[in-house]
């Protein structure tokens, strides 16, 4: 799935962990292998809720798939890619309705 990052929005590091269905300990273990990277971005350990473009490289980096109210609502709506996979859905299921 195809994320679409809402720009305003902060995500804790326990929700993104409930996300990739993993416990806060393990999500923290890999949080701890890209420290450098979250330096660089001005991100502390001690970091409570995460920026957004911090989540989008942990989003992208971990292959987590944020659920639709987290993301930015218009820009999904107005994605071709988006748009696509709504029409493939509904054509599977008008053919799965005909058997």
């Amino acid at each position: 799935m195809v994320n679409f990052y809402n720009k305003h929005l902060f995500i804790s590091k326990s929700k993104l962990a409930e996300l990739a269905s993993v416990s806060t300990r393990t999500f923290s273990r890999y949080l701890a292998t890209r420290q450098p990277i979250l330096t660089a971005m001005g991100i502390s350990p001690k970091t409570k809720k995460l920026p957004p473009q911090a989540v989008r490289y942990i989003c992208e980096d971990y292959c987590i798939d944020l659920p639709p109210e987290l993301q930015d609502q218009e820009a999904l709506k107005k994605s071709p890619l988006y748009q696509n996979f709504l029409r493939m859905l509904d054509d599977a299921s008008q053919r799965l309705s005909k058997k």
